[in-house]
């Protein structure tokens, strides 16, 4: 056994004596890669904190999405509509109608969630100011324009014992 350790010391030590010989290093000439931030200012109005993981996911796609590499894409035109959709189980849907300039930009974007995993500060105003009521459907309601504040609004109906009641709340809890 000490054998073998001893092996192993020696077999290692040798191998990191090896690495470190004295080659001669090669320049090595990298292509250039172009990073186009271009959608960072919808990302950073239209995300929270708090937003949902099927909300950013779909926003990311509309940000990353790039006009000017598809096949129908014309400078000449000034702007483009383009969808953007997701549904998962359960009943969750997503879906983003955003608008792009010649340059890739968004202008404009609608979105509207249905029956997403509401924040935490979203669902405990709710059961505070409702004790007894339940979350029966939501809504999530973003609006943005390039170069003005975005409006996100949490539509929420809540039920019991055969009421019904719809709420608007905003990121911080606040019911109008």
């Amino acid at each position: 056994m000490k054998k073998f350790v001893f092996g192993l010391l020696f077999l290692g030590l040798t191998s990191l004596v090896h690495s470190q010989s004295n080659g001669i290093a090669k320049n090595i000439i990298l292509e250039p890669v172009t990073i186009k931030p271009l959608n960072l200012s919808y990302l950073n109005e239209v995300q929270h904190k708090d937003t949902p993981e099927l909300v950013k996911n779909l926003e990311n796609e509309a940000a990353r999405y790039d006009i000017t590499e598809d096949p129908i894409f014309d400078r000449e035109f000034e702007a483009y509509e383009v969808i953007f959709r997701t549904k998962k189980e359960g009943g969750t849907t997503g879906l983003i109608t955003a608008t792009y300039d010649s340059n890739g930009k968004i202008m404009s974007s609608i979105e509207r969630y249905k029956n997403i995993l509401l924040p935490k500060v979203v669902r405990t105003a709710i059961l505070n100011k409702y004790p007894g009521w339940i979350i029966h459907k939501d809504v999530y309601l973003v609006t943005y324009r390039n170069n003005s504040k975005s409006k996100k609004v949490f539509k929420v109906q809540i039920r019991k014992d055969g009421k019904r009641k719809n709420l608007k709340l905003d990121y911080d809890g606040n019911i109008h």
